[in-house]
């Protein structure tokens, strides 16, 4: 068992199995036009991407002529992103910080994204608040807000406790990826188990693990309008489809700082 000093999560110095474990293309290519739709809507110029994790979706930002920043507490994960960008020929504003440090960049954002279960590394209310107020303070009036996290509360409900395997071959190795949730009422304990087939194909694994608080979606709305936001809309997942407690396998979450907040 692998353990992380209280101060970093499970992806502190992930990046690389974290590269191997997500297929991008396909998860990109499927939430592109969620994001499209939203920037629209929010007639955006400017988009902060938290807790970015390897930074693929503040490149695919970046791709449309956006002006990104974005921000992760991993230096190991903002590394991975710089290369990434770079290879790609995309200019983003990677830094290192967590959740309650958006203050470090002085611009304003006409979006701020916190997607991909990120929120649910936040434990306590209190700091869940902070995270809040600190993406309110960079964003401009009327600027939107988007979090996207896993449905706890039909997890919980249902017992669903293992994602799908995810597999992967590269360099002559074979990685595979399961994920699983021992589940709880106040804190869920999220496991990666790693296991590499080498080249003389000996098997070797290891397991990674972290508590994650698991917020509902009333937890997110009740702090998000505490904290100087409105709800444009709750929805399931990145379709726009209604977001039902019982059935939805995602927590997909529009906000909009009110017009009368200033920094």
């Amino acid at each position: 068992m692998v353990s992380k000093p209280e101060s970093e999560n499970l992806f502190t110095d992930f990046a690389v199995d974290y590269e191997r474990m997500i297929n991008w293309p396909t998860r990109l290519q499927r939430e592109a036009p969620f994001f499209r739709k939203v920037f629209a809507d929010a007639n955006a110029a400017r988009v902060l991407d938290a807790a970015c994790g390897t930074g693929h979706h503040a490149i695919l930002f970046a791709s449309w002529g956006l002006d990104v920043a974005a921000i992760d507490e991993s230096e190991d994960m903002i590394n991975k992103a710089r290369q990434l960008a770079a290879d790609d020929g995309r200019n983003v504003d990677f830094r290192t910080g967590g959740f309650n440090e958006a203050g470090i960049f002085t611009q304003e954002f006409d979006v701020v994204t916190c997607i991909g279960n990120s929120l649910p590394h936040i434990k306590s209310e209190a700091d869940l608040k902070q995270a809040f107020l600190s993406f309110h303070q960079v964003l401009r009036p009327g600027g939107f807000l988007v979090i996207q996290q896993r449905n706890y509360q039909r997890m919980i409900a249902r017992e669903e406790k293992f994602m799908p395997l995810n597999t992967r071959i590269e360099d002559g190795k074979e990685f595979l990826y399961l994920r699983m949730t021992e589940l709880g009422d106040d804190l869920v304990t999220f496991n990666i188990v790693v296991l590499m087939k080498d080249e003389t194909g000996n098997w070797s694994y290891r397991v990674e693990s972290e508590k994650l608080r698991p917020w509902d979606a009333h937890d997110i709305e009740t702090n998000l309008t505490a904290t100087g936001f409105s709800i444009n809309g709750i929805y399931g997942d990145y379709g726009f489809n209604s977001f039902d407690f019982q059935d939805s396998t995602d927590v997909v979450i529009v906000a909009r700082k009110s017009q009368d907040h200033r920094r």
